[in-house]
């Protein structure tokens, strides 16, 4: 008989995976995530291998370039900073969506975590504690992408 921590990684993974390329436009990855309601996915190359991944953390680093107020409890004329803060807006460009005109391959994390189809769950779940990812791209022995072990797939096990 099977035990929980038994399973492997190719029982409970996804093979139908997004993935991305490094010249993917950023706003074509965000608009992906909010269309499949993922938070991430894996960056591959021309030959599936996996050289990457991205997720909206990785696309919120983007929004350090835009400027918001500091905000001080202890300021009683609160109008002040918000005229500082609007010379800091002035210095945004007109188009904001300049700031998000980038590549997949400026923000993606590279060297990704990755993990083996015959790997245990045990060991997909240690990963994902230690490292706090909430996905794990799954690749065969060559660094090909086969599938995504999420945080989800293993607790599913856990709850039954």
């Amino acid at each position: 008989m099977q035990t929980k921590t038994s399973v492997k990684v190719k029982e409970l993974m996804t093979t139908d995976v997004i993935a991305f390329k490094p010249d993917d436009k950023i706003p074509h990855v965000a608009k992906t995530f909010r269309t499949k309601r993922i938070s991430g996915a894996p960056v591959i190359d021309d030959q599936n291998k996996v050289i990457g991944v991205i997720s909206e953390a990785d696309i919120m680093k983007l929004t350090a370039a835009i400027p918001f107020p500091d905000i001080d409890p202890l300021n009683p004329f609160p109008v002040f900073s918000m005229s500082s803060y609007m010379k800091k807006v002035k210095k945004i460009p007109d188009d904001i969506d300049t700031i998000f005109e980038g590549y997949v391959k400026d923000v993606m994390s590279k060297n990704p975590v990755t993990i083996s189809p015959d790997d245990s769950i045990s060991d997909a779940a240690l990963i994902m504690r230690k490292s706090d990812f909430n996905r794990i791209p799954v690749v065969d022995a060559e660094g090909k992408l086969v599938g995504l072990i999420a945080r989800e797939d293993i607790i599913a096990v856990f709850a039954k």
